[in-house]
Parts: structure tokens; sequence; C-alpha cells
């Protein structure tokens, strides 16, 4: 007889500002891949995970957001609209942006990659990857240099719910990093996955 395995995921109801906070052990499995040269800045930085997570490997980096949800730590360069015209230029862009139906990801992908000088590397579902529109629209304007699915697959719950003191267990959706190398000559888009070790 085969055993059968307990399924054990959550569908989250959508939170405040599309806001989701990613396990910091995306970033460092991200870290083990690719490097990044200069200052680094999140737009969309929500309580700090990947600013800090950067911080401890090495790097200059900072965060913004339209609510200051970080506690104003050294590193916060305040509240502002990332898609506005106030957007901070960076060497490069890594970032958990709010998805919206995809369309407040691809915005913030799009505002990226105007400001970014060498990388921008984004966390989002794998499903932003499968969209025809973006197909024939952000992926044909804009082709990534590599996607790095993440295992084992991360839990993404809501912020608020984290913040009233949920755990984070479980999760349904997959994940990965798109990764813009905007110093690389275009070889066509590289495919991988990050395993918890490298």
């Amino acid at each position: 007889m085969s055993e059968t395995k307990t399924k054990n995921a959550h569908v989250w109801e959508r939170g405040d500002l599309d806001w989701y906070v990613e396990p910091e052990r995306c970033t460092a499995q991200l870290l083990q891949v690719e490097r990044f040269v200069g200052h680094i800045h999140d737009p969309c930085c929500g309580q700090g995970n990947i600013v800090r997570t950067l911080i401890a490997h090495g790097y200059a980096a900072s965060g913004s957001d339209l609510v200051d949800r970080a506690g104003s730590p050294g590193w916060f360069k305040g509240t502002t609209d990332f898609l506005g015209p106030s957007a901070m230029w960076a060497d490069n862009v890594v970032m958990n942006p709010p998805f919206f139906r995809g369309k407040g990801a691809e915005g913030f992908i799009r505002k990226a990659l105007q400001v970014a000088r060498g990388k921008v590397a984004v966390f989002t579902e794998v499903r932003f990857l499968t969209s025809e529109g973006r197909a024939e629209g952000l992926y044909r304007d804009h082709p990534p240099t590599r996607v790095w699915m993440v295992t084992p697959r991360p839990s993404c719950p809501p912020g608020e719910f984290l913040k009233a003191g949920g755990k984070a267990t479980g999760g349904n959706p997959d994940f990965c990093w798109i990764v813009w190398s905007l110093t690389e000559a275009s070889a066509g888009t590289q495919f991988n996955w990050l395993r918890a070790k490298q």
C-alpha cells in the first residue's frame, strides 16, 4: 500500500496593499547564484526582509515603501511611491513587488528597468511567467536574463497576518526570482532551480 502525504498548504486572503512577506532564506538563496555590484534598493521593502538579508551578506542596501512597516531603521529611505516621479535611482533593484493581479508587479518591474543600472531581481509567483499578455509585452520588450525557481516552496503570508502573531506555514503558490542583468549581452532566458543548499 502506498502512503498518502498530508497536504500542508494554505491559500491566504488578499493582504492590505498586497503586502506579502517572503522568508529571508529566499533572498539568501538568490545571493548564492547572483552577484551585485554597487548599491541595492528595495522600493517595496515592507518590514525589510530583503534589505536585512542583503546587508547581512555584505551589500550596501536600502529600502522604501508607501508605508513605513520597518520601524524607520537607518537603511529606510522614507515613504515614497516608486511608480511616481520621485523614484530612487539605484545600481540594482531587488524586490518582492505587490502583485495586484500581475499589473502591480509589471508596473514595478518596468519602472525598475528604467531606474536601475546593474540588475533587477524580482521575487514573484511562478504564474507571473505564464501570462500570454506578458509574453507578447513585458518579456518581448525586456527578456529576462535568468529565472530561478525557489525550492523548497516558501510560505509567504500577508504581513498583517504575521504582525497579528500568525506563523508562516504551508503556502500554496510556487515562487521564483526573475533577474534582468542590464550589463550582460542577451543570450536568451536561462532557467534553473534554487535549492536549500547549492
